[in-house]
């Protein structure tokens, strides 16, 4: 019984969503099938945690049914029956919280009944939701749902002039609605690109993209004082960081958009932007622009006060929390560093919470060159992701280097390459990379252990013209310390 879907979902449920939910399922209106109370009122017993011993399929029977055999199918359809209440439940939650859609529903069954007494009414009660709830992902076809909405009273009404308006806004808003459309799925697969090394062989938006002549569109919106020209200005920007990141004027120009126009956006917009500019930061990092590292420190620092850091709400995810936590490093705040390893670690999801800690300070131990505390915080993380496995044995093959303990390097070199090999889950880019770092790392190894100081010249413009290689900064500065 613990494991029915329908115990999951209760597990869910407050206590007052539970009483709510006992006045529901008591409906005759809802409850219009099997008699599903019985059986809650006996599972509302164990909740929330719904782990005691008395809670099996027998014993609940046994309940619901004095005196009577166990009937296993009886107890599947009446269990079945009161999980496809609970989701009936969960839809008004749902519709509680989401007013636009609930208004919505409205409008249409007022415009399919021809009742217009109230539809102007409705109409601009959904405007007025709309102007508070800020802009984001949904907004504008949200807004051309109202205007879709405005659109068939007009109709019904026979006004043309005020249905040609509306049939403006509603494009309008279907262009603002593709251009989010565009910029976040573009992110979205450069972030897939560049972190996990994810090919998109075809990509209709990215040609779409790059053949949009979207300044020209800005300019066309600002002559025409249009309502919405900053937005569609950051959306250009944004896409130019993409387009052609070599051109730092557009990192300026969103930034100082963003803050303009912050409080005009909600949350979970306000997080995405960040996250884009934020992304784009990182990726100028990584070629050793201390001006970005910087940056993308403040940057941190700033979604952390802001609470655009956490998602979902009040919990941070695995891969901006070792973000930050590198971010930090790599500009010495080293301090901050541990700070926000005590205080935010806790917001990590629990299942990986431990593992993510001693990786935290396995990467702050080795910043402070403190390798044999690596090593031992390294040896109590749990990895289950492919991307934690990498980290795990670039930075424990780096900390043998470190410690000069040559053979346990080479014999933890020789395990990686087989662990790469034989890995199904390992894309073969990654391998690449992994590879080339094990391959070059052992290279110097022998040229330090044998002092064949006349070859660094010609490693290091190898792996200089090498640009799929993992630590590639960090293997030059190795090189570079035996030229001295």
């Amino acid at each position: 019984m613990k494991k029915t879907n329908l115990i999951k979902i209760l597990k869910t449920f407050s206590k007052e969503e539970m009483k709510m939910f006992g006045k529901f399922i008591s409906s005759p209106y809802h409850n219009n099938g099997k008699n599903c109370s019985p059986l809650f009122k006996q599972l509302q017993k164990f909740h929330p945690d719904f782990v005691s011993d008395k809670l099996s399929k027998e014993n609940i029977y046994k309940k619901l049914y004095p005196g009577k055999k166990y009937n296993k199918q009886v107890l599947w359809n009446l269990t079945s029956a009161a999980e496809k209440l609970t989701k009936e439940f969960l839809t008004q939650i749902a519709l509680r919280k989401n007013k636009i859609t609930k208004t919505g529903l409205i409008l249409s069954e007022l415009g399919n009944r021809k009742l217009l007494n109230d539809y102007p009414k409705t109409l601009n009660e959904m405007e007025k939701i709309l102007e508070k709830s800020g802009i984001d992902y949904d907004y504008f076809e949200n807004k051309g749902h109202l205007e879709n909405y405005r659109q068939e009273y007009f109709h019904l009404i026979d006004k043309i002039k005020p249905m040609s308006d509306s049939k403006l806004k509603a494009s309008e808003y279907q262009i603002l609605l593709f251009l989010r459309m565009t910029v976040g799925g573009l992110n979205d697969m450069n972030l897939l690109s560049e972190s996990y090394n994810y090919k998109f062989d075809v990509n209709i938006p990215l040609e779409f993209a790059k053949n949009l002549d979207l300044k020209c569109i800005v300019e066309y919106a600002h002559n025409n004082k249009f309502e919405y020209t900053f937005l569609i200005e950051i959306y250009y920007h944004t896409l130019m960081l993409l387009l052609e990141p070599k051109q730092t004027v557009h990192l300026d120009k969103l930034r100082e958009l963003y803050g303009l126009h912050y409080n005009k956006f909600t949350k979970s917009e306000k997080r995405n932007m960040m996250h884009w500019i934020a992304n784009y930061c990182v990726d100028k990092a990584e070629f050793d622009d201390l001006k970005y590292k910087r940056i993308t420190f403040e940057l941190n620092e700033f979604r952390l006060k802001e609470g655009l850091a956490f998602y979902p709400e009040n919990q941070i995810p695995k891969a901006i929390y070792i973000q930050i936590l590198n971010a930090a490093l790599a500009v010495n705040e080293t301090e901050w560093a541990v700070n926000f390893i005590k205080n935010y670690t806790t917001k990590l999801q629990p299942l990986i919470r431990d593992s993510m800690e001693c990786m935290a300070y396995a990467f702050l131990y080795f910043h402070t060159k403190e390798y044999r505390k690596v090593l031992n915080y390294l040896n109590k993380v749990e990895l289950s992701d492919i991307q934690d496995k990498f980290f795990a044995r670039t930075l424990t093959a780096r900390s043998y280097y470190e410690l000069h303990e040559t053979e346990p390097l080479l014999s933890y070199i020789d395990s990686s390459r087989q662990f790469l090999m034989k890995n199904p889950l390992v894309t073969n880019l990654s391998r690449v990379y992994i590879q080339n770092f094990l391959k070059y790392i052992k290279k110097i190894v022998f040229i330090r252990e044998n002092k064949t100081y006349d070859k660094i010249y010609i490693l290091r413009s190898e792996i200089e013209k090498n640009n799929i290689i993992s630590n590639k900064k960090w293997l030059l500065e190795k090189l570079g310390e035996l030229e001295k």
